[in-house]
Protein backbone atom coordinates (compact mmCIF):
# COMPACT_ATOMS: atom_id res chain seq x y z
CA UNK A 1 0.00 0.00 0.00
CA UNK A 2 1.38 3.13 -0.61
CA UNK A 3 1.88 5.74 1.68
CA UNK A 4 0.46 9.27 1.99
CA UNK A 5 3.35 10.73 2.61
CA UNK A 6 1.59 14.48 2.15
CA UNK A 7 -0.58 13.64 4.50
CA UNK A 8 2.23 12.53 7.60
CA UNK A 9 3.80 15.91 6.26
CA UNK A 10 1.05 18.23 6.93
CA UNK A 11 0.16 16.81 10.46
CA UNK A 12 3.75 17.48 11.50
CA UNK A 13 4.12 20.89 10.18
CA UNK A 14 6.36 21.80 13.44
CA UNK A 15 8.94 19.00 12.27
CA UNK A 16 10.39 20.42 9.08
CA UNK A 17 11.28 24.41 8.81
CA UNK A 18 9.27 24.70 5.64
CA UNK A 19 5.66 23.75 4.19
CA UNK A 20 3.55 23.27 0.66
CA UNK A 21 5.38 20.15 0.05
CA UNK A 22 5.73 18.98 -3.82
CA UNK A 23 6.56 15.55 -4.78
CA UNK A 24 9.33 15.10 -7.28
CA UNK A 25 7.24 12.57 -9.93
CA UNK A 26 8.45 9.14 -11.57
CA UNK A 27 9.80 10.96 -14.18
CA UNK A 28 11.69 13.69 -12.78
CA UNK A 29 13.52 11.58 -10.48
CA UNK A 30 14.99 9.17 -13.71
CA UNK A 31 15.88 12.59 -15.43
CA UNK A 32 17.94 13.80 -12.08
CA UNK A 33 18.99 10.13 -11.99
CA UNK A 34 17.61 9.34 -8.42
CA UNK A 35 17.12 6.02 -7.18
CA UNK A 36 13.96 5.87 -7.74
CA UNK A 37 12.87 3.57 -5.03
CA UNK A 38 12.58 6.74 -2.45
CA UNK A 39 10.09 9.42 -2.55
CA UNK A 40 11.83 13.34 -2.86
CA UNK A 41 9.81 16.39 -1.54
CA UNK A 42 10.63 19.88 -2.00
CA UNK A 43 9.34 22.78 0.57
CA UNK A 44 7.07 25.46 -0.91
CA UNK A 45 9.52 28.52 0.80
CA UNK A 46 11.81 30.44 -1.79
CA UNK A 47 13.86 32.20 0.82
CA UNK A 48 15.23 28.37 1.87
CA UNK A 49 15.80 25.47 0.15
CA UNK A 50 14.69 22.78 2.01
CA UNK A 51 13.82 19.00 0.98
CA UNK A 52 13.07 15.30 2.18
CA UNK A 53 13.68 11.84 1.21
CA UNK A 54 11.64 9.25 2.70
CA UNK A 55 11.13 5.55 2.72
CA UNK A 56 9.65 3.10 4.59
CA UNK A 57 12.78 0.70 5.10
CA UNK A 58 16.04 1.36 4.22
CA UNK A 59 17.71 -1.78 2.59
CA UNK A 60 20.56 -0.48 2.08
CA UNK A 61 22.29 2.56 4.15
CA UNK A 62 24.96 3.91 1.39
CA UNK A 63 21.89 4.44 -1.52
CA UNK A 64 20.08 6.33 0.96
CA UNK A 65 22.61 8.39 2.04
CA UNK A 66 23.78 9.26 -1.50
CA UNK A 67 19.81 9.78 -2.73
CA UNK A 68 19.65 12.64 0.14
CA UNK A 69 22.86 14.34 -1.09
CA UNK A 70 22.13 13.91 -4.71
CA UNK A 71 18.46 15.66 -4.24
CA UNK A 72 20.20 18.61 -2.04
CA UNK A 73 22.51 19.01 -4.90
CA UNK A 74 19.35 19.21 -7.51
CA UNK A 75 17.38 21.43 -4.83
CA UNK A 76 20.61 23.56 -4.50
CA UNK A 77 22.49 25.03 -7.19
CA UNK A 78 25.09 26.31 -4.75
CA UNK A 79 22.22 27.89 -2.41
CA UNK A 80 22.40 26.78 1.67
CA UNK A 81 19.67 23.73 1.56
CA UNK A 82 18.62 20.93 4.22
CA UNK A 83 17.53 17.67 3.35
CA UNK A 84 15.58 15.97 6.09
CA UNK A 85 16.18 11.93 5.78
CA UNK A 86 12.78 10.10 6.67
CA UNK A 87 12.78 6.42 8.01
CA UNK A 88 11.60 4.04 10.75
CA UNK A 89 15.08 3.65 11.61
CA UNK A 90 18.84 4.57 11.49
CA UNK A 91 21.92 2.71 12.18
CA UNK A 92 24.32 4.47 14.41
CA UNK A 93 26.63 4.94 11.72
CA UNK A 94 24.33 6.13 9.34
CA UNK A 95 23.44 9.22 11.75
CA UNK A 96 27.42 10.08 12.35
CA UNK A 97 27.69 9.74 8.67
CA UNK A 98 24.86 12.84 7.94
CA UNK A 99 26.86 14.91 10.72
CA UNK A 100 29.87 14.80 8.00
CA UNK A 101 27.50 16.49 5.13
CA UNK A 102 28.79 19.47 4.52
CA UNK A 103 29.11 22.43 1.94
CA UNK A 104 25.61 23.77 0.77
CA UNK A 105 24.15 21.03 2.44
CA UNK A 106 22.48 20.75 5.65
CA UNK A 107 20.90 16.63 6.88
CA UNK A 108 19.07 16.12 9.35
CA UNK A 109 17.43 12.81 10.31
CA UNK A 110 13.61 11.95 11.60
CA UNK A 111 12.04 9.31 12.58
CA UNK A 112 8.76 7.93 10.89
CA UNK A 113 7.27 5.14 13.65
CA UNK A 114 3.83 4.39 11.46
CA UNK A 115 1.72 3.50 14.33
CA UNK A 116 2.34 5.91 16.71
CA UNK A 117 0.94 9.19 17.34
CA UNK A 118 2.46 11.89 16.56
CA UNK A 119 4.50 9.54 14.36
CA UNK A 120 7.50 11.87 13.07
CA UNK A 121 10.25 12.60 15.42
CA UNK A 122 13.19 14.88 14.84
CA UNK A 123 16.56 13.65 16.08
CA UNK A 124 18.29 16.15 17.94
CA UNK A 125 21.88 17.50 16.80
CA UNK A 126 23.60 16.47 19.59
CA UNK A 127 22.44 12.48 19.07
CA UNK A 128 23.43 12.57 15.93
CA UNK A 129 27.21 13.74 17.01
CA UNK A 130 27.10 11.72 19.92
CA UNK A 131 30.31 10.10 20.55
CA UNK A 132 30.39 6.09 21.70
CA UNK A 133 32.56 3.31 21.95
CA UNK A 134 30.82 0.15 21.08
CA UNK A 135 32.12 -2.94 20.34
CA UNK A 136 31.37 -4.51 17.19
CA UNK A 137 33.43 -7.45 16.01
CA UNK A 138 35.77 -9.77 17.83
CA UNK A 139 39.43 -10.52 17.71
CA UNK A 140 40.54 -12.87 14.58
CA UNK A 141 42.56 -15.90 16.37
CA UNK A 142 46.09 -16.85 15.58
CA UNK A 143 47.63 -20.12 14.92
CA UNK A 144 47.65 -20.63 18.85
CA UNK A 145 44.37 -19.86 19.94
CA UNK A 146 42.96 -21.27 16.44
CA UNK A 147 44.54 -24.27 17.67
CA UNK A 148 43.02 -24.68 21.19
CA UNK A 149 40.08 -27.27 20.50
CA UNK A 150 42.47 -29.52 18.37
CA UNK A 151 43.82 -32.61 19.88
CA UNK A 152 47.05 -32.61 21.10
CA UNK A 153 48.63 -34.96 17.48
CA UNK A 154 46.42 -32.69 15.29
CA UNK A 155 48.27 -29.18 16.63
CA UNK A 156 51.43 -30.47 16.27
CA UNK A 157 50.64 -31.39 12.70
CA UNK A 158 49.13 -28.05 12.42
CA UNK A 159 52.48 -26.56 13.17
CA UNK A 160 53.88 -28.77 10.50
CA UNK A 161 50.96 -26.84 7.52
CA UNK A 162 52.27 -23.19 9.21
CA UNK A 163 55.83 -24.22 8.56
CA UNK A 164 55.13 -25.47 5.26
CA UNK A 165 53.17 -22.07 4.11
CA UNK A 166 55.76 -19.78 5.93
CA UNK A 167 58.01 -21.48 3.46
CA UNK A 168 56.48 -20.13 0.47
CA UNK A 169 55.70 -16.46 1.78
CA UNK A 170 58.32 -15.45 -0.60
CA UNK A 171 55.61 -16.30 -3.26
CA UNK A 172 53.22 -14.03 -1.97
CA UNK A 173 51.41 -16.12 0.06
CA UNK A 174 49.47 -14.92 2.79
CA UNK A 175 47.26 -16.75 6.02
CA UNK A 176 43.83 -15.25 6.96
CA UNK A 177 42.00 -16.71 9.87
CA UNK A 178 38.36 -17.82 10.17
CA UNK A 179 36.39 -19.20 13.24
CA UNK A 180 36.37 -22.92 11.46
CA UNK A 181 38.75 -22.28 8.75
CA UNK A 182 42.18 -20.69 7.75
CA UNK A 183 42.47 -19.59 4.10
CA UNK A 184 46.30 -19.62 2.38
CA UNK A 185 45.88 -16.91 -0.53
CA UNK A 186 47.51 -15.58 -3.08
CA UNK A 187 46.45 -12.23 -3.89
CA UNK A 188 42.57 -12.72 -3.98
CA UNK A 189 43.01 -16.20 -5.01
CA UNK A 190 42.50 -18.66 -2.17
CA UNK A 191 44.35 -21.60 -3.07
CA UNK A 192 44.12 -23.73 0.11
CA UNK A 193 42.59 -24.16 3.26
CA UNK A 194 42.41 -25.71 6.81
CA UNK A 195 39.25 -26.56 7.72
CA UNK A 196 38.08 -27.37 11.90
CA UNK A 197 36.64 -31.11 11.95
CA UNK A 198 35.99 -31.68 15.49
CA UNK A 199 38.88 -31.94 17.47
CA UNK A 200 40.83 -32.56 14.26
CA UNK A 201 41.74 -30.26 11.12
CA UNK A 202 40.92 -31.28 7.70
CA UNK A 203 43.49 -29.70 4.90
CA UNK A 204 42.76 -29.31 0.96
CA UNK A 205 43.84 -27.24 -1.91
CA UNK A 206 41.16 -24.58 -2.93
CA UNK A 207 40.44 -24.40 -6.88
CA UNK A 208 36.81 -23.18 -7.16
CA UNK A 209 37.88 -19.81 -9.03
CA UNK A 210 39.57 -22.02 -11.94
CA UNK A 211 37.49 -22.00 -14.96
CA UNK A 212 39.48 -25.07 -16.58
CA UNK A 213 37.36 -28.30 -14.89
CA UNK A 214 40.83 -30.84 -15.98
CA UNK A 215 42.79 -28.49 -13.96
CA UNK A 216 40.62 -28.49 -11.18
CA UNK A 217 40.75 -32.38 -11.03
CA UNK A 218 44.32 -32.75 -11.16
CA UNK A 219 44.93 -30.01 -8.72
CA UNK A 220 42.47 -30.69 -6.00
CA UNK A 221 43.99 -32.65 -3.44
CA UNK A 222 43.73 -33.61 0.39
CA UNK A 223 46.74 -32.73 2.87
CA UNK A 224 47.85 -34.92 5.53
CA UNK A 225 51.30 -35.37 7.46
CA UNK A 226 52.80 -38.43 6.84
CA UNK A 227 55.31 -40.55 8.48
CA UNK A 228 58.41 -38.39 7.94
CA UNK A 229 56.48 -35.60 9.33
CA UNK A 230 55.93 -33.88 6.26
CA UNK A 231 53.13 -32.65 4.26
CA UNK A 232 52.12 -35.81 1.27
CA UNK A 233 53.73 -35.20 -1.67
CA UNK A 234 50.47 -35.02 -3.82
CA UNK A 235 49.14 -31.87 -1.75
CA UNK A 236 52.66 -29.99 -1.86
CA UNK A 237 53.12 -31.07 -5.69
CA UNK A 238 49.26 -29.65 -6.58
CA UNK A 239 50.24 -26.50 -4.32
CA UNK A 240 53.41 -25.19 -6.33
CA UNK A 241 51.66 -26.20 -9.57
CA UNK A 242 48.59 -23.79 -8.73
CA UNK A 243 51.05 -21.15 -7.60
CA UNK A 244 52.98 -21.41 -10.51
CA UNK A 245 49.78 -21.17 -13.04
CA UNK A 246 49.18 -17.84 -10.85
CA UNK A 247 52.22 -16.78 -11.28
CA UNK A 248 52.31 -16.94 -15.00
CA UNK A 249 48.43 -15.28 -15.50
CA UNK A 250 50.33 -12.78 -13.96
CA UNK A 251 53.76 -12.28 -15.86
CA UNK A 252 51.34 -13.10 -19.25
CA UNK A 253 49.26 -9.78 -18.04
CA UNK A 254 46.14 -12.21 -17.60
CA UNK A 255 44.87 -11.27 -14.05
CA UNK A 256 42.00 -8.90 -14.02
CA UNK A 257 42.35 -5.82 -13.09
CA UNK A 258 41.15 -6.16 -9.30
CA UNK A 259 43.37 -9.22 -8.82
CA UNK A 260 46.73 -7.71 -9.87
CA UNK A 261 45.70 -4.66 -7.67
CA UNK A 262 44.67 -6.65 -4.47
CA UNK A 263 47.99 -8.96 -5.32
CA UNK A 264 50.20 -5.54 -5.17
CA UNK A 265 48.34 -3.77 -2.36
CA UNK A 266 48.50 -6.96 -0.06
CA UNK A 267 52.28 -6.68 -0.45
CA UNK A 268 52.92 -3.29 0.24
CA UNK A 269 56.24 -2.48 -2.00
CA UNK A 270 57.56 0.61 -3.33
CA UNK A 271 55.40 3.74 -3.08
CA UNK A 272 52.35 2.45 -0.75
CA UNK A 273 55.34 1.47 1.81
CA UNK A 274 57.28 5.03 1.29
CA UNK A 275 53.57 6.33 1.67
CA UNK A 276 51.73 4.67 3.92
CA UNK A 277 54.37 2.05 5.51
CA UNK A 278 53.85 -1.83 5.63
CA UNK A 279 50.60 -3.80 5.00
CA UNK A 280 48.55 -4.09 8.35
CA UNK A 281 45.94 -7.53 8.76
CA UNK A 282 42.85 -6.51 9.29
CA UNK A 283 42.15 -8.35 13.07
CA UNK A 284 38.39 -8.67 13.43
CA UNK A 285 35.66 -11.18 12.22
CA UNK A 286 32.11 -10.32 12.74
CA UNK A 287 30.58 -11.53 16.02
CA UNK A 288 27.17 -12.40 14.11
CA UNK A 289 26.73 -12.69 10.86
CA UNK A 290 24.26 -9.37 10.59
CA UNK A 291 27.60 -7.37 10.85
CA UNK A 292 28.23 -6.90 7.35
CA UNK A 293 30.14 -3.49 8.08
CA UNK A 294 32.77 -5.79 9.60
CA UNK A 295 33.73 -7.97 6.54
CA UNK A 296 33.10 -5.04 4.60
CA UNK A 297 35.57 -3.29 6.24
CA UNK A 298 38.06 -6.52 5.89
CA UNK A 299 37.72 -5.55 2.14
CA UNK A 300 39.86 -2.96 2.66
CA UNK A 301 44.18 -2.18 2.92
CA UNK A 302 45.26 -0.93 5.99
CA UNK A 303 48.93 0.21 6.17
CA UNK A 304 51.33 0.86 9.42
CA UNK A 305 54.11 3.05 9.44
CA UNK A 306 56.31 5.09 12.32
CA UNK A 307 52.89 4.57 14.44
CA UNK A 308 50.43 5.70 12.20
CA UNK A 309 47.86 3.72 10.75
CA UNK A 310 46.44 4.24 7.24
CA UNK A 311 43.22 3.13 5.76
CA UNK A 312 42.64 2.95 1.93
CA UNK A 313 39.59 2.09 0.08
CA UNK A 314 39.36 0.77 -3.76
CA UNK A 315 36.95 2.70 -6.07
CA UNK A 316 36.83 1.08 -9.31
CA UNK A 317 33.21 1.14 -10.11
CA UNK A 318 29.88 2.88 -9.19
CA UNK A 319 32.46 5.75 -7.74
CA UNK A 320 29.49 7.50 -6.16
CA UNK A 321 28.16 4.90 -4.32
CA UNK A 322 30.76 3.61 -3.17
CA UNK A 323 32.72 6.36 -1.64
CA UNK A 324 28.84 6.91 0.21
CA UNK A 325 29.37 3.53 1.61
CA UNK A 326 33.00 4.63 2.48
CA UNK A 327 31.69 7.44 4.45
CA UNK A 328 29.27 5.18 6.32
CA UNK A 329 32.18 2.64 7.17
CA UNK A 330 34.28 5.73 8.31
CA UNK A 331 31.64 6.27 10.74
CA UNK A 332 31.69 2.49 12.19
CA UNK A 333 35.60 3.03 12.76
CA UNK A 334 34.79 6.58 14.13
CA UNK A 335 32.07 5.23 16.59
CA UNK A 336 33.42 1.79 17.61
CA UNK A 337 35.91 0.30 19.12
CA UNK A 338 37.88 -1.72 16.32
CA UNK A 339 40.54 0.52 16.13
CA UNK A 340 40.67 1.82 19.82
CA UNK A 341 43.47 -0.41 20.59
CA UNK A 342 45.26 -1.18 17.05
CA UNK A 343 48.65 -2.46 17.54
CA UNK A 344 51.51 -3.25 15.41
CA UNK A 345 53.16 -6.26 15.40
CA UNK A 346 55.70 -5.45 18.49
CA UNK A 347 52.98 -4.47 20.55
CA UNK A 348 52.85 -0.64 20.20
CA UNK A 349 49.67 1.16 19.69
CA UNK A 350 49.03 2.47 16.14
CA UNK A 351 47.15 5.95 15.70
CA UNK A 352 44.29 6.43 13.18
CA UNK A 353 44.14 9.81 11.78
CA UNK A 354 40.44 9.11 10.69
CA UNK A 355 41.26 9.84 7.14
CA UNK A 356 40.08 7.55 4.45
CA UNK A 357 42.16 7.09 1.30
CA UNK A 358 39.78 6.60 -1.72
CA UNK A 359 42.34 4.88 -4.20
CA UNK A 360 41.05 4.69 -7.77
CA UNK A 361 41.71 5.40 -11.61
CA UNK A 362 41.91 8.89 -13.77
CA UNK A 363 38.78 7.77 -15.12
CA UNK A 364 36.70 7.85 -11.70
CA UNK A 365 38.34 10.62 -10.00
CA UNK A 366 35.81 13.47 -11.57
CA UNK A 367 33.02 11.75 -9.93
CA UNK A 368 34.87 11.10 -6.77
CA UNK A 369 35.10 14.60 -6.40
CA UNK A 370 31.87 15.53 -6.91
CA UNK A 371 31.56 14.00 -3.14
CA UNK A 372 33.65 16.86 -2.43
CA UNK A 373 30.79 19.72 -2.75
CA UNK A 374 28.60 17.43 -0.46
CA UNK A 375 31.31 16.59 2.78
CA UNK A 376 32.78 19.43 5.77
CA UNK A 377 35.93 17.79 5.72
CA UNK A 378 38.08 17.05 2.24
CA UNK A 379 41.01 16.24 4.21
CA UNK A 380 39.44 13.18 5.83
CA UNK A 381 38.99 11.62 2.33
CA UNK A 382 41.91 12.53 0.28
CA UNK A 383 41.80 11.07 -3.49
CA UNK A 384 44.61 8.85 -5.18
CA UNK A 385 45.24 7.64 -8.63
CA UNK A 386 46.88 4.88 -10.21
CA UNK A 387 49.01 6.08 -13.60
CA UNK A 388 47.36 5.45 -16.55
CA UNK A 389 50.11 2.07 -17.63
CA UNK A 390 49.67 0.87 -14.13
CA UNK A 391 49.12 -2.57 -15.13
CA UNK A 392 52.11 -2.93 -16.99
CA UNK A 393 54.82 -0.65 -14.88
CA UNK A 394 53.38 -1.31 -11.50
CA UNK A 395 52.11 1.04 -9.11
CA UNK A 396 55.30 3.20 -9.38
CA UNK A 397 53.76 6.70 -8.42
CA UNK A 398 50.18 7.49 -6.72
CA UNK A 399 49.20 11.08 -7.87
CA UNK A 400 46.60 13.20 -5.05
CA UNK A 401 45.20 16.13 -6.89
CA UNK A 402 43.23 19.25 -4.58
CA UNK A 403 39.90 19.72 -5.07
CA UNK A 404 38.38 21.49 -7.87
CA UNK A 405 36.92 24.62 -6.35
CA UNK A 406 40.25 25.04 -4.45
CA UNK A 407 42.60 24.98 -7.62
Amino acid sequence: MKITWDTIWEAHPEVFIAQNWVECTEDKKKANRLPTQYSYFMGGETTLRVGIVACSSISREEEFLLAGVLWGNRLSNGAKTIIYFVAPDFSMAFLKSITKIGGSITARAVYWREKLTPSLYLIPEERQNIRLRYTIGEERPDWKRWAQGLNPVARQQLMIVNKFFIELSSQRIRTEFKQQHIAFLWGNFEIAEVRRIGKKFELSSRVKWLKDQDLCLKWQKQGWVDASGSLNSEFSSSIYSILNYLENLEAERKLRSQDLLALWLHQGDGVLKSLWGSPWPWPWLPKERSENSVSELEQWYFFQGNGQLSVVCPIFEKPLMKASKSIILSSVLDSSSLLENAKDEQGNLLVWDGRIHWLTTPGMEDELRRWYCWIKSIDDFPIWTLPDNWKEKGIYELNNRAPLFNE
